[in-house]
Protein backbone atom coordinates (compact mmCIF):
# COMPACT_ATOMS: atom_id res chain seq x y z
CA UNK A 1 0.00 0.00 0.00
CA UNK A 2 1.39 3.23 -0.91
CA UNK A 3 0.93 6.10 1.72
CA UNK A 4 1.15 9.88 1.88
CA UNK A 5 1.46 11.25 4.75
CA UNK A 6 0.51 15.51 5.13
CA UNK A 7 0.62 17.18 8.96
CA UNK A 8 1.94 20.25 10.07
CA UNK A 9 4.26 18.80 12.73
CA UNK A 10 7.65 16.92 11.82
CA UNK A 11 7.26 14.99 14.94
CA UNK A 12 3.72 13.32 14.13
CA UNK A 13 4.59 12.28 10.60
CA UNK A 14 8.34 10.38 11.62
CA UNK A 15 5.90 9.24 14.48
CA UNK A 16 3.86 7.78 11.69
CA UNK A 17 6.42 6.17 9.32
CA UNK A 18 7.88 4.59 12.69
CA UNK A 19 4.70 2.86 13.44
CA UNK A 20 4.43 2.16 9.79
CA UNK A 21 7.66 0.36 9.89
CA UNK A 22 7.09 -1.76 12.41
CA UNK A 23 3.37 -2.43 12.84
CA UNK A 24 2.46 -2.35 8.57
CA UNK A 25 6.28 -3.31 6.28
CA UNK A 26 3.93 -4.05 3.51
CA UNK A 27 3.09 -0.39 3.77
CA UNK A 28 5.77 2.44 1.79
CA UNK A 29 5.17 6.27 2.67
CA UNK A 30 5.63 7.75 -0.95
CA UNK A 31 4.50 11.00 0.01
CA UNK A 32 5.34 13.49 2.80
CA UNK A 33 4.24 16.63 3.16
CA UNK A 34 3.48 19.34 5.49
CA UNK A 35 0.66 21.60 4.55
CA UNK A 36 -1.56 21.74 1.90
CA UNK A 37 -0.29 23.09 -0.35
CA UNK A 38 2.77 20.82 -0.20
CA UNK A 39 0.73 18.21 -0.22
CA UNK A 40 -1.07 18.98 -4.08
CA UNK A 41 2.13 19.19 -5.56
CA UNK A 42 3.49 16.05 -4.72
CA UNK A 43 0.05 13.94 -5.26
CA UNK A 44 0.21 14.77 -8.40
CA UNK A 45 3.74 13.65 -8.90
CA UNK A 46 2.48 10.73 -7.04
CA UNK A 47 -0.28 7.87 -6.90
CA UNK A 48 -1.01 6.66 -3.85
CA UNK A 49 -3.72 4.77 -2.05
CA UNK A 50 -3.91 6.02 1.33
CA UNK A 51 -3.58 9.27 2.29
CA UNK A 52 -3.10 10.07 6.17
CA UNK A 53 -4.55 13.75 6.52
CA UNK A 54 -3.78 16.21 9.29
CA UNK A 55 -6.73 18.42 10.15
CA UNK A 56 -5.46 21.91 11.04
CA UNK A 57 -2.53 23.09 9.09
CA UNK A 58 -0.83 26.25 8.98
CA UNK A 59 -1.48 26.91 5.68
CA UNK A 60 -5.44 25.17 5.89
CA UNK A 61 -7.06 22.33 6.84
CA UNK A 62 -7.24 18.81 5.08
CA UNK A 63 -11.11 19.28 3.96
CA UNK A 64 -9.58 22.38 2.74
CA UNK A 65 -7.43 19.87 0.19
CA UNK A 66 -9.97 17.12 -0.32
CA UNK A 67 -11.93 20.22 -1.93
CA UNK A 68 -9.63 20.42 -4.26
CA UNK A 69 -10.28 17.00 -5.58
CA UNK A 70 -13.65 16.16 -7.52
CA UNK A 71 -13.14 12.47 -7.40
CA UNK A 72 -10.78 10.65 -4.89
CA UNK A 73 -8.80 7.52 -6.17
CA UNK A 74 -7.54 7.09 -2.53
CA UNK A 75 -8.46 6.53 0.39
CA UNK A 76 -8.56 8.73 3.77
CA UNK A 77 -7.98 8.54 7.22
CA UNK A 78 -7.62 11.79 9.53
CA UNK A 79 -5.33 12.55 12.08
CA UNK A 80 -6.29 15.07 14.60
CA UNK A 81 -5.52 16.03 17.96
CA UNK A 82 -9.14 15.46 20.00
CA UNK A 83 -11.56 17.84 18.88
CA UNK A 84 -15.19 16.88 19.24
CA UNK A 85 -16.75 18.86 16.52
CA UNK A 86 -14.16 17.24 13.89
CA UNK A 87 -14.71 13.85 15.03
CA UNK A 88 -18.15 14.33 14.67
CA UNK A 89 -18.15 15.43 11.54
CA UNK A 90 -15.95 12.19 10.42
CA UNK A 91 -18.68 10.12 12.10
CA UNK A 92 -21.78 11.76 9.65
CA UNK A 93 -19.87 10.41 7.46
CA UNK A 94 -18.34 7.38 8.44
CA UNK A 95 -14.81 8.68 7.66
CA UNK A 96 -12.34 6.85 9.72
CA UNK A 97 -9.73 8.94 11.87
CA UNK A 98 -7.08 8.95 14.11
CA UNK A 99 -6.36 10.92 17.76
CA UNK A 100 -2.98 12.23 18.09
CA UNK A 101 -0.84 10.75 19.94
CA UNK A 102 -1.47 7.57 17.34
CA UNK A 103 -2.43 4.24 19.08
CA UNK A 104 -0.55 1.10 17.17
CA UNK A 105 -3.91 -0.80 18.02
CA UNK A 106 -5.88 1.89 16.37
CA UNK A 107 -4.02 2.60 13.40
CA UNK A 108 -3.75 -0.92 12.49
CA UNK A 109 -7.39 -0.87 13.02
CA UNK A 110 -7.64 2.12 10.63
CA UNK A 111 -5.83 -0.05 7.86
CA UNK A 112 -7.80 -2.86 8.03
CA UNK A 113 -10.71 -0.74 7.59
CA UNK A 114 -9.48 0.76 4.06
CA UNK A 115 -8.41 -2.16 2.71
CA UNK A 116 -11.84 -3.69 2.60
CA UNK A 117 -12.63 -2.46 -1.44
CA UNK A 118 -15.73 0.04 -1.37
CA UNK A 119 -16.85 1.94 -4.70
CA UNK A 120 -15.43 5.03 -5.95
CA UNK A 121 -18.82 6.55 -5.87
CA UNK A 122 -19.11 5.76 -2.21
CA UNK A 123 -15.63 7.18 -1.48
CA UNK A 124 -16.77 10.63 -3.01
CA UNK A 125 -19.88 10.31 -1.80
CA UNK A 126 -18.86 10.19 2.23
CA UNK A 127 -15.66 13.03 1.57
CA UNK A 128 -17.95 15.23 -0.06
CA UNK A 129 -20.62 14.85 2.60
CA UNK A 130 -17.75 15.75 4.99
CA UNK A 131 -17.01 19.05 3.17
CA UNK A 132 -20.46 20.19 2.32
CA UNK A 133 -21.21 19.98 6.23
CA UNK A 134 -18.92 22.63 7.28
CA UNK A 135 -21.22 24.73 5.09
CA UNK A 136 -24.20 23.55 5.91
CA UNK A 137 -26.26 24.51 9.54
CA UNK A 138 -26.79 22.43 12.31
CA UNK A 139 -30.18 20.83 11.04
CA UNK A 140 -29.10 20.84 7.83
CA UNK A 141 -26.62 18.30 8.50
CA UNK A 142 -26.73 14.93 6.33
CA UNK A 143 -25.48 11.66 8.06
CA UNK A 144 -24.25 8.58 6.02
CA UNK A 145 -26.23 5.55 6.68
CA UNK A 146 -25.41 2.27 5.61
CA UNK A 147 -27.55 -1.16 5.36
CA UNK A 148 -26.74 -4.49 3.91
CA UNK A 149 -26.75 -3.27 0.22
CA UNK A 150 -27.04 0.22 -0.15
CA UNK A 151 -25.56 3.91 1.28
CA UNK A 152 -27.51 6.50 2.00
CA UNK A 153 -27.25 10.55 2.41
CA UNK A 154 -30.04 11.56 4.80
CA UNK A 155 -30.50 15.20 6.15
CA UNK A 156 -31.01 15.12 9.90
CA UNK A 157 -34.18 16.70 9.58
CA UNK A 158 -35.65 14.43 7.49
CA UNK A 159 -35.05 11.52 10.36
CA UNK A 160 -38.50 11.73 12.33
CA UNK A 161 -37.42 8.98 15.10
CA UNK A 162 -35.30 6.34 15.64
CA UNK A 163 -36.22 2.74 17.32
CA UNK A 164 -34.21 0.27 18.80
CA UNK A 165 -34.15 -3.43 17.14
CA UNK A 166 -31.62 -5.53 19.08
CA UNK A 167 -27.97 -4.55 17.44
CA UNK A 168 -29.92 -2.65 14.39
CA UNK A 169 -31.59 0.61 14.73
CA UNK A 170 -34.70 1.55 12.68
CA UNK A 171 -34.89 4.95 10.71
CA UNK A 172 -38.38 6.47 9.68
CA UNK A 173 -38.10 9.28 7.69
CA UNK A 174 -40.55 11.98 6.65
CA UNK A 175 -40.83 10.53 3.25
CA UNK A 176 -42.28 7.08 5.01
CA UNK A 177 -39.17 5.13 4.23
CA UNK A 178 -37.94 2.74 7.30
CA UNK A 179 -33.97 2.08 7.24
CA UNK A 180 -32.68 -0.72 9.42
CA UNK A 181 -29.19 -0.19 10.50
CA UNK A 182 -26.09 -1.92 11.81
CA UNK A 183 -25.60 0.33 14.36
CA UNK A 184 -26.93 0.19 17.87
CA UNK A 185 -29.41 2.86 19.17
CA UNK A 186 -27.24 4.21 21.62
CA UNK A 187 -24.46 4.92 19.07
CA UNK A 188 -27.01 7.38 17.34
CA UNK A 189 -27.89 8.97 20.57
CA UNK A 190 -24.27 10.34 21.05
CA UNK A 191 -23.82 10.72 17.82
CA UNK A 192 -27.30 12.97 17.76
CA UNK A 193 -26.63 14.19 21.35
CA UNK A 194 -26.02 18.19 20.35
CA UNK A 195 -28.62 18.04 17.56
CA UNK A 196 -32.77 18.15 18.47
CA UNK A 197 -33.34 14.55 18.93
CA UNK A 198 -33.95 13.19 22.73
CA UNK A 199 -33.93 9.24 23.85
CA UNK A 200 -37.19 9.40 25.27
CA UNK A 201 -37.29 5.21 26.08
CA UNK A 202 -34.51 2.85 26.18
CA UNK A 203 -35.59 1.97 22.47
CA UNK A 204 -36.45 5.13 20.95
CA UNK A 205 -34.81 8.21 20.13
CA UNK A 206 -37.22 10.84 18.56
CA UNK A 207 -36.42 14.05 16.52
CA UNK A 208 -38.20 17.02 18.61
CA UNK A 209 -38.65 18.91 15.38
CA UNK A 210 -41.03 16.36 14.58
CA UNK A 211 -42.66 16.25 18.58
CA UNK A 212 -46.50 16.96 18.19
CA UNK A 213 -47.93 16.64 22.06
CA UNK A 214 -47.48 14.81 24.97
CA UNK A 215 -50.02 13.10 27.01
CA UNK A 216 -49.69 12.06 30.36
CA UNK A 217 -52.21 9.04 30.11
CA UNK A 218 -50.80 5.58 30.59
CA UNK A 219 -47.36 6.76 32.23
CA UNK A 220 -46.68 9.46 29.80
CA UNK A 221 -46.84 8.86 25.80
CA UNK A 222 -45.71 11.06 23.08
CA UNK A 223 -47.20 11.96 19.76
CA UNK A 224 -45.38 12.42 16.45
CA UNK A 225 -46.28 14.45 13.32
CA UNK A 226 -46.14 11.20 11.51
CA UNK A 227 -48.90 9.75 13.39
CA UNK A 228 -46.73 7.46 15.67
CA UNK A 229 -46.72 6.76 19.15
CA UNK A 230 -43.91 6.06 21.78
CA UNK A 231 -43.69 5.66 25.38
CA UNK A 232 -41.80 8.00 27.74
CA UNK A 233 -39.60 6.36 30.62
CA UNK A 234 -40.50 7.81 33.55
CA UNK A 235 -37.31 8.80 34.75
CA UNK A 236 -37.41 11.17 31.50
CA UNK A 237 -40.34 13.20 31.63
CA UNK A 238 -39.17 16.12 32.98
CA UNK A 239 -35.96 16.23 31.28
CA UNK A 240 -38.50 15.84 28.17
CA UNK A 241 -40.25 18.79 29.24
CA UNK A 242 -36.80 20.74 29.35
CA UNK A 243 -35.65 19.89 26.01
CA UNK A 244 -39.14 21.09 24.45
CA UNK A 245 -38.81 24.24 26.12
CA UNK A 246 -35.78 24.85 24.73
CA UNK A 247 -37.14 24.66 21.38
Amino acid sequence: MRIAIVDDEEVVRENLKTLLSMYAPECTVVVEADGVTTALKSLKENSVDLLLLDVEMKDGTGFDLLSFYGELDFEVIFVTAHDGYAIKAFKYSAIDYLLKPIDPEDLLSALKKVRKPISQNERNLKVNNLIQNKKRSQSEQKVILKDAETVFLVSLNEIIRCESETNYTKFFLVDGRKLFISKTLKEYDSLFQDQCFFRAHQSHLINLYHFDRYEKKEGGIVYMKDGSTLPVAVRKRESLMAALEKL
